[in-house]
């Protein structure tokens, strides 16, 4: 029987790259993670002992190249700052050129900006890509790429879209509200509260990542990973408020304060075209998902979720207050 192959994850540390770090620990198999700082590595992987650490940049192709040896499959979650997304179609297209010489296939997450403006009907994978926002031309020009070098048999990829991510170490639109709630401050939600959103806890997320690794099959296709079911953001808020043991406090953000706060603060400035995700629906329609792998994901409702996210935030304060005394 052959040995279990090795998966390795570039972009380690991230929200989504350490929450498949964590999966395929939990799951026993054999990980490589591309890190630039192993201590932050050793604070967001939950079992740092049993993950095989290459130190170094993707941005180098010698560390790509070392990172990728003897690999088989490997998961792609580099990404930058919303400021420096220009540089993003130069980053990787140095990953997969390396990535070609080592024959191994590629799992990437997608998200939901190469598709625009959608209305409320949900999103299937061959809804027309017609972004609106210069991130979201980016992000089909990635996708146009790697599937490219899919269908030329260079790297064998998958595309994995998902919603926005929530739950630990999940850097994302949703944190703020549940540091809000933790401290019972006021949450701000950069748009419409009466709005139809869906989020997706991180980890299943993760789990929908090495799902696809573990199908062939599932090469050179794309697929659409929903929340558990679209809802208010304030009834999003509102739960998360509830289980933190509070009553919900929360505002909307109008166009004008956003542009007006991008004056002073670059990552507003940067977050300028993508409100309109905050203020209209753009639900993604997982049933290609359901049938390809006869299953349902994610498993993980939003009231489970968010406790757990409370719980991980609670617990990660507490250890921080405790190194600071």
């Amino acid at each position: 029987m052959s040995a279990t192959p090795v998966q390795l994850v570039i972009g380690s540390t991230g929200s989504l790259g350490s929450a498949i770090v964590n999966e395929l620990t939990f799951s026993n198999k054999p990980v490589r993670a591309l890190v630039r700082n192993p201590s932050k590595a050793r604070e967001v992987f939950t079992n740092p002992d049993k993950v095989e650490m290459i130190e170094g940049s993707a941005e180098d192709p010698t560390t790509l190249k070392k990172a990728l040896e003897g690999i088989e499959v490997f998961h792609n979650c580099m990404n930058l700052p919303y400021s420096d997304w220009s540089r993003l179609p130069e980053i990787h297209g140095r990953i997969i050129e390396v990535a070609s010489k080592s024959k191994a296939r590629m799992i990437f997450p997608g998200n939901v900006y190469v598709f625009g403006h959608t209305g409320p009907e949900k999103v299937r994978e061959d809804h027309t890509r017609n972004p609106c926002s210069n991130k979201g031309r980016i992000r089909v020009e990635l996708e146009d790429t790697f599937m490219r070098y899919s269908r030329e048999g260079k790297v064998p990829c998958v595309i994995m879209r998902f919603p926005d991510y929530y739950g630990p170490n999940a850097a994302s639109i949703a944190d703020g509200i549940f540091r809000s709630a933790i401290n019972n401050k006021t949450a701000r939600w950069p748009g419409k509260l009466d709005t139809l959103h869906e989020f997706i806890f991180v980890s299943d997320a993760a789990k929908a990542m090495t799902m696809a690794a573990e199908r062939p099959d599932a090469l050179g296709q794309e697929f659409n990973v929903p929340g558990p079911e679209p809802i208010l953001v304030r009834d999003f808020i509102s739960l998360v408020f509830k289980l933190a043991g509070f009553q919900p406090k929360m505002v909307g953000t109008s166009r004008i304060l956003v542009r007006l706060f991008g004056l002073f603060n670059s990552t507003a400035r940067a977050f300028a075209e993508m409100q309109y995700l905050a203020e209209e629906p753009l639900l993604l329609d997982g049933t290609k998902l359901s049938n390809f792998f006869g299953t349902k994901y994610p498993a993980r409702s939003y009231e489970e979720g968010i406790k757990g996210t409370l719980d991980w935030m609670k617990k990660k304060d507490s250890h921080t207050t405790g190194q600071l005394t």
